[in-house]
């Protein structure tokens, strides 16, 4: 049974997919490690964050849009089945290794808030097994989930964030230029690449009602998660400022400490673990899914489902070889390296030879939009 390509995807499950992966990252400490480097002005980066692979999956959409068939087919009537090879293969380790660096890190930050007591392993173990079982229910189950879940987290980061209005310091937004403009938009162009998820949008284009369908959930997907980051990111400002606010190594969770409703309801940043965790746990799902499912369709397997145990010990593997944070976050930023390559180089590689195949009529141009 062929289950990889169930083409009755909509709008609201491409969202909540896109928005499942690229988000969580912004409750790490990668925030505050950018922070330190661009100071109050990062939320101009996160809104290039935004700008830039919404473009790139617009131009993915137009390559797509001509050619019937998965992803590997239309790299292959574009570059060959060489280059199909090596353009699939990069995006499956670059979203498996995404997988592998959310779990290792969300697993650390598990047990220094909520389980200090427990095996390391034992919480790396858990993850990769949910996400596992997540991926092994298919795409449609994955993305109905997130879809239920999305809301939930939204208004609940969206509670704490109103509630720290009191808190709120708008002169620790200044200087408003923080280290630089150039160096906002210089973080920018190059964080983008963490946002290499929305391309999960194309790779699974079968999967999907059709091009309108994908265009319109990436372009929600990343406006809800723009908003949610310029805001995150200007009221963690605005309440720790930029020096304190570069030390925190879980924003989110300290954010939520600040709160504080009445006697009888104190420490709420327990009951927002549980939004936290989900979150994380939804993007390693979501990539390991989109890892497998290249490696799927390279090897032309009619279900995904055998190789999922394979990739869920695989990330659970990748995740525990690390010695210990610092250089899990020094193997996270060299990554990025490798994302931009997925962001910028292979999309443009494409785009090129679709538009100059189909200058030419060498392309065929039947495929539904």
């Amino acid at each position: 049974m062929n289950d990889l390509h169930p083409g009755k995807l909509g709008v609201a499950d491409g969202i909540a997919l896109v928005f499942g992966i690229v988000m969580p990252r912004v409750f790490l400490s990668t925030i505050s490690n950018l922070i330190q480097q661009d100071g109050p002005i990062l939320w101009l980066a996160m809104v290039i964050y935004t700008i830039i692979p919404l473009i790139i999956l617009y131009m993915m959409a137009y390559v797509h849009k001509g050619i019937n068939g998965d992803i590997f087919i239309v790299c292959q009537r574009l570059i060959g089945t060489i280059g199909g090879w090596v353009i699939l293969l990069s995006y499956s380790v670059m979203f498996l290794s995404n997988g592998a660096l959310v779990l290792r890190l969300y697993s650390e930050y598990t047990l220094l808030t909520a389980l200090p007591r427990v095996e390391f392993q034992v919480v790396i173990i858990w993850y990769a097994v949910s996400a596992g079982i997540l991926c092994y229910l298919g795409i449609e189950a994955l993305t109905r989930t997130s879809y239920i879940v999305m809301p939930f987290s939204i208004a609940a980061i969206g509670m704490i964030l109103l509630l720290l209005v009191p808190f709120c310091i708008a002169y620790n937004l200044t200087p408003w230029q923080g280290n630089g403009v150039m160096q906002a938009v210089q973080t920018g162009i190059k964080g983008a690449g963490y946002n290499v998820g929305v391309l999960a949008l194309v790779f699974l284009a079968p999967a999907f009602q059709n091009t309108r369908t994908i265009k319109k959930a990436a372009l929600y997907a990343l406006s809800y998660a723009g908003i949610l980051r310029v805001s995150f990111i200007l009221v963690y400002i605005m309440v720790f400022g930029s020096s304190v606010g570069a030390e925190k190594t879980m924003p989110l969770f300290e954010l939520a400490r600040l709160v504080y409703l009445n006697q009888y309801l104190q420490r709420i940043e327990a009951l927002f673990i549980v939004v936290w965790v989900m979150f994380g746990l939804l993007a390693v799902a979501g990539s390991l899914y989109v890892g497998l499912y290249l490696l799927a369709v390279l090897l032309k397997l009619p279900t995904l489902r055998p190789i999922v145990p394979l990739g869920a010990i695989l990330i659970a593997n990748l995740a525990m070889m690390p010695p210990d944070i610092g250089y899990v976050l020094e193997v996270d930023q060299k990554l990025i390296t490798l994302f931009d390559v997925g962001i910028y180089v292979f999309p443009t590689l494409l785009f090129i030879m679709a538009w100059w195949k189909k200058r030419r009529g060498k392309l065929c141009t039947s495929a539904s939009s």
